[in-house]
């Protein structure tokens, strides 16, 4: 459905549109960057980043990016929370992995919210380690298997047990999270929970 754009929004892409970008646009407003670019076309204004995204194809992970913002919006937390999760299990470093982890954590908070009620076995062990019951955490994250097979709870298991002070058990499931998937790594690097295993000379080979 297009956008229906409010006497106060056109008043502000008049003011700022040369001074934003696409994406932050459509953020803003709560749409995505084919709305804006239009709107912006029909004020004949353009946005700071106007002109490359013409001369740019379309970009697949902009567009996961943007599906992620609409149902965030929507409070769909569990959907918006496997678009974002899907960024980041295939980009960098980007600014949009970046942003897309700061929307996944914003997911995550809702979810937890949530408590018992939801079914999914890893946001309860989310929801049991955020509230500080770290052994109830590891036991959903041990069922099954789960932390010897699934990246998700092998990485969780590294999180709590660091949490915990037990690095030697926080280094063994981060070996294996790694192992399953390379990415962990870097999200072990910028995660606080492993903070002390950072510090640590014995197990810095990780984080390198």
């Amino acid at each position: 459905m297009a956008k229906r754009w409010t006497k106060q929004e056109v008043t502000y892409l008049t003011r700022y549109a040369e001074k934003r970008h696409v994406a932050e646009l459509a953020e803003r407003f709560r749409t995505n960057n084919d709305e804006v670019s239009k709107k912006l076309a029909e004020l004949g204004l353009e946005a700071k980043d106007s002109a490359s995204i013409r001369a740019l194809p379309p970009d697949p992970q902009l567009e996961i990016f943007e599906q992620g913002l609409k149902a965030l919006h929507q409070g769909k937390w569990q959907e918006a929370r496997k678009y974002f999760e899907k960024i980041l299990g295939e980009t960098g470093e980007s600014d949009l992995a970046q942003r897309s982890r700061r929307y996944l954590e914003i997911c995550r908070q809702n979810l937890v919210k949530s408590g018992p009620k939801n079914s999914d076995p890893f946001l309860l062990a989310v929801y049991e380690s955020n509230r500080g019951n770290y052994d109830e955490a590891l036991a959903l994250c041990s069922r099954g298997g789960r932390q010897g097979k699934d990246e998700r709870f092998a990485y969780l298991a590294a999180s709590v047990y660091c949490l915990m002070g037990d690095l030697e058990k926080a280094s063994k499931f981060l070996a294996l999270a790694i192992e399953l998937n390379p990415k962990n790594r870097i999200h072990a690097y910028h995660s606080s929970d492993f903070e002390v295993l950072r510090d640590s000379s014995e197990y810095r080979h990780f984080f390198e």
